[in-house]
């Protein structure tokens, strides 16, 4: 493979002024590091409204930093009123209180919380009268933790009659309570009516779980929180915990997670309590504003912050809105995903319609989602091969052909709306423009390969086209790599210098060497 002396300079040039930009912001990096590597950020903010005649309270918990989770607190947005925190055995609370009489009054409380997931291994061979050295308190019944009750006592020793292990007996009970069905119920369901109803939320389903743990000598409690999204909600979330070889292992019996949290599970206070209190006869509303942040899982969010300030990342301009965040990461991704279609393409051999349709087609992807959107593909294509059929026969012109295809994928993409409209099916019905012009356009290619080509060649290269579309989707649908090339732009300059150096590539493709492995090792 021979370079022109030019091309061998700018490929040096390139290279060393790359380097020189990264190292200007690893230092930053480098200074700000520590060991807690979140996997998810979020801005959170309590809104409170509250209106009424005599002195008022609103009480809420807080959340706190532990092993899985850390608390950055915000300004306050409090007006006329007081703010204090008070410690409640191992909960904080904090409260808000104002004597200003018939005045609407709005409370803001904002924290960024930056969380991992938690996994715990528990061992097969544990005897279910492990010696547990916990408070008997997370033994005994409660209010609306019936342990003891005649119908809670029967379920529990049936389930566990055959288990001769603590993880086997857990199971046991997780697997019931999971499988009974869910329900948005908004009011506090106590443990022997979510058996009863055999219908539950969150808050019923944990409780359940906690009372038949605590019926066969097994240490549980109740956590409460959130689960946090990109959104503004109002439900906050129950699951349980069971104490095991001296530490308290997390179970959500609603959301299926079996000892493990997910990183967005927010964790504000242990036991059976409402998050929210107020004063009586007052007009209250709340919800909980919640942001996702923008972050790279090993660079710490400190390092993050304050590389915004720093003229050669694109953060600031992520932020600013002036270009949209997701045509700014489409645009960062572009030159990324056609690298990578350059290396299939030139290197490994695989054959695709065009250099950008699969682009397009892994951004429509990561839009609609990666399985309804290559069944919908492969849906589309079908069609079009059983379509081109009597077309074929009729011996029409190409283009009349083309056109007439073209107008049936059409009235095949509204059949599927409408399909998808009348079964709930949503990802059907929210087929935006841009979705729907980049099916139209792969069916054009896919008409005109089947006139050119025939069958079985047009089929392959489809076959081909959606393998390299499935490598592209990795990176448009990698939060962690939008962030990325935010922080380093100058990605797109080490693309640009290995399609250099592909572009005078000259020796066999992968696939040719297979293609052509008796002529190379002389097996004749």
């Amino acid at each position: 493979m021979s370079r022109p002396k030019s091309l061998t300079i700018s490929l040096a040039i390139l290279f060393l002024f790359t380097i020189g930009l990264t190292c200007f912001k690893l230092k930053p990096i480098s200074k700000s590091y520590n060991e807690f590597l979140p996997k998810e950020i979020y801005n959170v903010s309590y809104d409170f409204y509250f209106k009424g005649k005599d002195s008022m309270f609103v009480k809420s918990y807080l959340p706190q930093d532990n092993e899985r989770q850390r608390i950055s607190e915000t300004p306050q947005k409090v007006k006329n009123s007081s703010f204090s925190i008070v410690k409640e055995g191992q909960n904080h609370r904090g409260i808000w209180r104002t004597t200003q009489k018939r005045n609407f009054h709005t409370v803001q409380y904002g924290f960024t919380f930056k969380g991992k997931a938690l996994k715990y291994v528990i061992a097969d061979d544990l005897s279910k009268k492990l010696n547990r050295h916990v408070d008997t308190k997370y033994l005994k019944p409660s209010k609306y933790i019936e342990v003891f009750h005649p119908k809670i006592n029967k379920l529990a020793n049936k389930l566990t009659a055959t288990t001769y292990d603590l993880k086997s007996s857990i199971t046991a009970l997780y697997t019931y309570v999971y499988k009974i069905p869910s329900a948005p119920i908004n009011q506090r369901t106590s443990a022997l009516n979510a058996l009863e109803q055999n219908l539950a939320s969150c808050n019923g389903k944990a409780r359940l779980f906690v009372a038949m743990c605590r019926n066969q000598g097994i240490p549980a409690r109740l956590k409460g929180g959130l689960i946090l999204e990109n959104t503004q909600k109002r439900i906050s979330h129950l699951w349980a915990e069971v104490h095991i070889q001296d530490k308290w292992v997390p179970f959500d019996v609603l959301n299926g997670h079996f000892a493990y949290l997910p990183a967005n599970y927010l964790e504000l206070y242990t036991g059976d309590r409402p998050l929210i209190t107020h004063s009586k006869d007052i007009l209250f509303d709340y919800s909980y504003t919640i942001e996702k942040m923008d972050h790279v899982p090993f660079i710490n969010s400190d390092a993050y912050t304050k590389l915004q300030s720093n003229p050669f990342t694109l953060i600031k301009l992520s932020e600013s809105g002036i270009i949209p965040k997701k045509v700014l990461s489409f645009l960062l991704l572009l030159p990324l995903a056609g690298l990578l279609i350059s290396l299939l393409k030139n290197v490994i051999g695989l054959k695709t319609y065009g250099i950008f349709l699969p682009v397009l087609i892994a951004y429509t992807l990561s839009m609609i989602g990666f399985i309804s959107g290559i069944s919908l593909f492969l849906c589309i294509t079908g069609l079009i091969a059983l379509f081109s059929i009597p077309l074929n026969r009729w011996g029409l012109l190409y283009t009349p052909k083309i056109v007439v295809l073209l107008t049936l994928t059409v009235l095949s993409i509204l059949v599927l709306i409408s399909i998808g409209l009348y079964f709930e099916i949503s990802w059907l019905t929210k087929l935006s423009f841009f979705p729907i012009i980049v099916i139209v356009i792969m069916s054009e290619r896919f008409a005109r390969a089947i006139e050119e080509d025939g069958y079985q060649k047009a089929a392959s290269t489809i076959g081909q086209t959606l393998l390299v579309t499935s490598f592209c989707y990795l990176i448009f649908a990698s939060s962690t790599l939008k962030t990325l090339v935010l922080i380093f732009p100058e990605f797109i300059l080490v693309s640009l210098m290995i399609n250099l150096f592909i572009g005078k590539w000259i020796g066999l493709r992968v696939t040719e060497y297979f293609r052509f492995k008796r002529l190379i090792f002389n097996t004749n």
